[in-house]
């Protein structure tokens, strides 16, 4: 995976979930991370913006890079755990099953864009309930006037744990 440069973004410190029993997969390794860039980008590894995946949903299809590619067809996974584990809202627990496998395909595994797109609908809800809870950190406060969804970028989806997820973020204010 490439390096995170942007000059313009700030990278969110991913919390990994760890579970009472720590195993990544039955063999004991992670699934590599699933990276998601713009088909034009120069330097690879810096994202792509969560709002455009909202607004556009399929249509990011000529945007993104390998956004046809089917990310999970090599693990014959159907669904994954999604955990997203904000700082300073770690009291807030956002745990959801996720279909890997496109839905109206006949079961067919579900395409990079399609993976981007359900990740930012879930940030996108998550964003909106977490805005009203108290963090114990300001530093990535979520809030009208500090943190919002319009300034996150996916980067990556982690495989963390046996079948959790977290998606590597970053955000861009400017």
């Amino acid at each position: 995976m490439a390096s995170f440069t942007s000059p313009t973004k700030r990278r969110v410190p991913l919390q990994p979930y760890t579970p009472p029993v720590h195993r990544l997969t039955p063999s004991g390794r992670p699934m590599p991370p699933i990276g998601f860039d713009y088909a034009t980008a120069k330097i690879p590894g810096q994202g792509v913006s969560m709002r455009e995946l909202r607004l556009r949903g399929p249509e990011m299809h000529m945007r993104m890079q390998g956004a046809g590619d089917c990310v999970f067809a090599p693990s014959g996974l159907q669904r994954i755990v999604f955990r997203i584990i904000w700082p300073g809202y770690t009291h807030v627990e956002w745990c959801r099953t996720m279909p890997v496998v496109a839905p109206n395909a006949g079961g067919a595994p579900i395409t990079r864009v399609g993976l981007a797109v359900q990740i930012a609908s879930t940030f996108a809800n998550y964003f909106e309930k977490t805005q009203y809870e108290q963090p114990s950190s300001a530093d990535w406060m979520i809030s009208p006037a500090c943190v919002q969804f319009k300034h996150l970028y996916l980067i990556a989806l982690v495989n963390t744990a046996e079948g959790v997820w977290q998606a590597d973020v970053a955000l861009d204010v400017i």
